[in-house]
Formats: structure tokens, C-alpha cells, sequence
């Protein structure tokens, strides 16, 4: 798959979230870590660091208030979006934020 039709796909999730997982706040969510598609998408020519707007959608993931919800609308997001998960989960850390992304998975359990 090239790297515009997993952009495109992202795309796909982020405007049809909203109906499907009845949550606008997830769209906000998924706004905001989508400039990391380039750093996180499993693609041969992706980006080595995370860019500057990267860092700033993370950034403001750790001051929201319900990181319930957050988990669940990034979990169901990146599991149908190819993107590198153990990079994913290290996000925050590479960007030097304070903020604990568990590893994700099919199994992730969001109420912790």
C-alpha cells in the first residue's frame, strides 16, 4: 500500500469516526496525531523523527481530560491503520512529553 493510500485511509477514519463511534471528541483526537502519519505509517520512505506539529497534537493529548476515551478512540483508529504500533506507543516519549501510551493491541484494556 503506498503512503498516499494509507494517508487516504487515515483520512477515511478520521471523517467517518465521528457516525461510527459516536464521538466527536475522537475526531479532535484523531486531528491532532494525524501530521504523525509521516513518522508513524509502516512505509520504507517515512520520516526518522516526528515533526514539530507532531509533538503538538501529543502534547495536547496529555492535557485532555478523559484519557478513557482517548485510548479508545486511538486504539480503534491505529488497529485499522497501518502504522508502526511499537513506534506509536513511543510517541510521546521521542517527542519528550510526559505521557503513557501503553502498547497497543486488539486486547488493549483502556480502563486503566
Amino acid at each position: 500500500m503506498s503512503h498516499v493510500t494509507k494517508i487516504v485511509a487515515f483520512l477515511v477514519i478520521v471523517l467517518v469516526s465521528e457516525s461510527v463511534m459516536g464521538a466527536p471528541d475522537c475526531v479532535s483526537i484523531l486531528r491532532r496525531i494525524d501530521p504523525c502519519l509521516p513518522y508513524l505509517v509502516q512505509n520504507p520512505g517515512r520520516e526518522d523523527s516526528p515533526s514539530k506539529a507532531c509533538c503538538d497534537g501529543v502534547t495536547t493529548l496529555s492535557i485532555m481530560p478523559n484519557v478513557k476515551d482517548e485510548c479508545e478512540c486511538i486504539k480503534a483508529s491505529v488497529l485499522l491503520t497501518p502504522v508502526d504500533l511499537p513506534r506509536f506507543s513511543a510517541l510521546p516519549s521521542v517527542c519528550g512529553i510526559d505521557l503513557k501510551i501503553p502498547t497497543i493491541s486488539g486486547d488493549m484494556d483502556c480502563s486503566q
